[in-house]
This record gives structure tokens, C-alpha cells and sequence, in this order.
């Protein structure tokens, strides 16, 4: 059957002015899918529970981690085909018995479940044994949007460290993976891995009766999938290259970028639903003192591009480029573009914070966890204000000053260097204007297209040619 989606946008926001000493310019896509029509469409699911020993203790782990299982299974659609996979030092199938996935029904379910009920806690941890099994369970479903939930409570001891970059590299673009942690002894920085190479989300969780709902949300947005892969397209000239590519809003994950055929790049952002995804672009510039000046240039233009049929895709958008002598032009920042770079600065800070709590310095701790706080402050996220409330008494959060709770989790703390939850724009944020820019009459200063007032001395533009 036809997959339509009714709606589907993208905006650019960029200030494209630049002296002919810039060597980047970033811009900010906003890409949505609206209005997605109610048909079926082929789902692949795996559930890696940890099953080792130390699962067991406290009992409370290994409890919610069957309960978690159940809900999980749940919250399958009818036809889904789904197994359960037990990790210790190896992969072991739990359901089906066999290496393959089966479709979801009553009956399966019902059996599924009784499964995970029942498992139980006893060996090793190996999270590349898992992902591999994963991988080839998965890639008998090659139609299908593909998705693996981990959970862990362990560090990666099992093995080498190269042997899960291997297999993560061997599971890079063939299915989606979101981890999450459990407990106080694993290492965030392993889940973070898996999420960003697998285009996924990492978390902690806080308390170990909240993973049976995090499980059941977890599959119920991995349900919501109707897109297989949506691809960002990126052309530039031969003076211009693509730097890097971020996903920055809901989360923040580092995308991998490919050559295609016709030139440029192409960007893999993963299954899609009903959503709405913010993306920062780096462009990396030659000399531009040569170039034209005082009239756009494109720099670039970027579109999308997927296989599955999804009706008519947007047209690509341009990145442009206005060289300019005017100071006020060229080193204003867009604002969204400004906030992603703080959130960056923000999430740096956040993890400075645990570092230097690690090492026993508490003072040190209290400062970047105190810049974090006016900078979440700044950037309206609550998200991580309230994660770090777990840690730290805000006494003053515009001023950054905070103090450390005596008792501090490491949870906590895994919770909140985690939390790369990004502000996300708001939908009716005007793009910036593109046309030409508008000289003052009286100081001859050039304003943005669209200027009603000169931006250097408050003139007004209306009779400005």
C-alpha cells in the first residue's frame, strides 16, 4: 500500500552576510512531516535485555527489566515482527527459539511475554555480541524500519572496546538503536557510542520503576516510524565544502555525510514519523576576496531525498552567501544558529561538570555546573534545569550560581551528561529574509532585505532605493 504524507516542509535560517576573511558559514534546516496518512507500514523490532549476573542485585533491576519487557511487547502493532534477545558474554535468543523474527499477534504476544517474565540474570557483558545478533535479525527484514531497544546496567568488560566499534560500524545505517542504562556501575560514554552511531537516544534511568514506562514510549514513537530513511542532499560549489552535519534538535547526534553520483553529499537522518528535526550545517569556504560583492551568491542549496513514496518532496532551498564591507552585516549570528551553538557549549560544560566531580574537585564541579545553569536558563531548557536540580541547589540560575547536593547518584550524573535534549525552535519562526539589502539613504549602511530602520543608526529605509 501507498505511503502519503500530506504535509511536508523545510525552512533555512542563516544570516548570509560574510567579509572576505570568513571561512564558515552556518545555516540551520528545520525539516517537518505533518499530517502522515493511517497506513500500515512494515516494522522490525528487537529487544536487547541485559541479562548479567549483575542484574540481580539490586533485585529491583532485573524485576523492572521483565516488566519493561512486557509493556514493550505490548505496545507492538499487529504484524510487527519482533524477537527477544538476552545479553550476557554472548547473544541468546530468547523468542522466537530460533534466529529469526515473528509477527506479533495475541498468541505471540502472550507466549512472548510469558518469555520475558521469566528471564534471568546469570553471565558476562559483551553489547557487541548483542548489536551483531541485532544486526542479523534485522537485516532479514530489509523492507521494513528497523529498530533495536538495548538495555544495560553493566560496563562493557566482556570485551575489547574494538570489537564493539567494529560491530557498531557493521550496524551503521541498518537499523536505529536507543539505549538506555540502569543502575550505578556502566558507563554513559558506551551509550553514547551505540546512540550516535545508530541514531539513536541514550538515557539513564533514574529510578528503576521507571523503565517499564520509558520501554512502552520507547516503541510507542518507534511504532510512529512511517519513513524508512529521509536523506539530506547538500550541493556546493568548487569553492565550498561541506564541513560537518549535526542533528541538533530534538537531540544532538554528529551525521555521517556520503559522495553521490550527481556531486555533493548526502546525509542519512534515519526513519521518520510525525516529527520535526532541526539540523546545523557547516560550510567550510575558500578565499573569498576574489568573489563578487554586494549581490548573493550561492554557496550551496540543499534539498531531500528517500526512497519510499511520500509524494512530492519540497524544493531545494539555497544557501547563500553576501560579501560585504559593513562590520554589523557580517559578524551578526542568526539566532537559532546562536542557540544550537550555545546548547553545544552547554552539553561541553555538563560533562566538565562530572569530570571534575569524578576527580574529587567539588569546587570545580560547582562552577561548570553553574555556567550550565545560566546557559539552560538563557536557552529555556528545562530539560537539563531539571536534571541538574538532581545534583546541585540553583540559588541563582541567571547568575550561575549553585551549590552541591551532599549525596550526589551516579545515575544522576549519567542522567544528566546524557542530556543532549537541544531547544527546539519554535514551528512559526520566521526564515530570514532573502533578497537584496538595503542601503540607508543618510549613512549609505547596509540593512537585511526587509529592514524597515537602518540596523547601524535607526534611519528609516522606507525611501531607500
Amino acid at each position: 500500500m501507498e505511503l502519503v504524507v500530506t504535509s511536508f516542509s523545510v525552512d533555512l535560517y542563516q544570516n548570509k552576510y560574510l567579509s572576505t576573511s570568513d571561512r564558515y558559514l552556518h545555516a540551520v534546516l528545520v525539516v517537518r512531516i505533518d499530517g502522515v496518512a493511517k497506513q500500515s507500514v512494515a516494522a522490525a523490532e528487537v529487544l536487547l535485555v541485559d541479562c548479567s549476573s549483575s542484574m540481580d542485585w539490586p533485585p529491583t533491576k532485573i524485576a523492572n527489566a521483565r516488566k519493561a519487557a512486557e509493556a514493550a511487547i505490548d505496545s507492538l502493532r499487529d504484524g510487527t515482527m519482533f524477537a527477544i534477545v538476552s545479553g550476557t558474554a554472548t547473544a541468546t535468543m530468547r523468542f522466537p527459539a530460533t534466529e529469526e523474527l515473528c509477527a506479533a499477534n495475541p498468541d505471540t504476544r502472550a507466549r512472548a511475554k510469558a518469555v520475558a517474565a521469566n528471564l534471568v540474570a546469570n553471565g558476562g557483558t559483551a553489547m557487541s555480541t548483542w548489536l551483531a545478533l541485532a544486526n542479523r535479525l534485522l537485516g532479514q527484514h530489509p523492507h521494513a524500519i528497523r529498530h533495536a531497544l538495548l538495555l544495560t546496567d553493566g560496563v562493557n568488560q566482556g570485551e575489547a572496546p574494538a570489537d564493539l566499534h567494529r560491530v557498531l560500524d557493521q550496524c551503521r545505517g541498518r537499523f536505529t538503536c536507543d539505549a538506555r542504562g540502569i543502575g550505578d556501575d556502566w558507563k554513559p560514554e558506551e551509550l553514547r557510542t551505540i546512540a550516535s552511531v545508530l541514531q539513536g537516544t541514550a538515557d539513564a534511568v533514574v529510578e528503576d520503576e521507571e523503565l517499564v514506562a520509558d520501554f512502552g514510549q520507547i516503541i510507542q514513537s518507534s511504532m510512529g516510524k512511517v519513513v524508512r530513511d529521509l536523506r539530506l542532499r547538500i550541493h556546493t560549489p568548487p569553492f565550498v565544502e561541506v564541513d560537518f552535519v549535526w542533528q541538533v534538535a530534538p537531540t544532538r547526534l554528529p551525521l555521517v555525510s556520503a559522495d553521490v553520483a550527481d556531486g555533493g553529499v548526502e546525509v542519512a537522518t534515519g526513519p521518520w514519523g510525525e516529527e520535526t528535526r532541526e539540523f546545523l550545517i557547516g560550510l567550510r569556504l575558500d578565499d573569498l576576496s576574489g568573489r563578487p560583492q554586494l549581490e548573493d551568491l550561492q554557496l550551496g542549496r540543499v534539498g531531500l531525498a528517500t526512497e519510499d513514496a511520500i509524494g512530492t518532496l519540497p524544493a531545494e532551498l539555497p544557501i547563500l552567501g553576501h560579501i560585504t564591507g559593513d562590520v554589523t552585516l557580517s559578524t551578526q549570528i542568526h539566532d537559532l544558529v546562536s542557540r544550537h551553538t550555545v546548547q553545544a557549549k552547554l552539553t561541553e560544560k555538563l560533562g566538565e561538570g562530572w569530570a571534575n566531580f569524578g576527580e574529587g574537585d567539588r569546587d570545580a564541579a560547582a562552577r561548570a555546573w553553574g555556567e550550565a545553569a545560566k546557559m539552560a536558563t538563557e536557552l529555556g531548557n528545562e530539560e537539563v534545569l531539571r536534571r541538574l536540580r538532581r545534583l546541585v541547589d540553583i540559588e541563582d540560575a541567571a547568575r550561575g550560581l549553585v551549590h552541591l547536593k551532599e549525596s550526589v547518584r551516579p545515575r544522576d550524573g549519567f542522567s544528566l551528561i546524557l542530556s543532549d535534549l537541544s531547544w527546539q525552535s519554535d514551528a512559526a519562526r520566521e526564515p530570514v529574509p532573502v533578497g537584496e539589502p538595503v542601503k540607508c539613504p543618510q549613512c549609505k549602511t547596509l540593512s537585511p532585505a526587509g529592514s524597515a530602520v537602518c540596523m547601524a543608526n535607526g534611519h528609516p529605509l522606507g525611501g531607500a532605493s
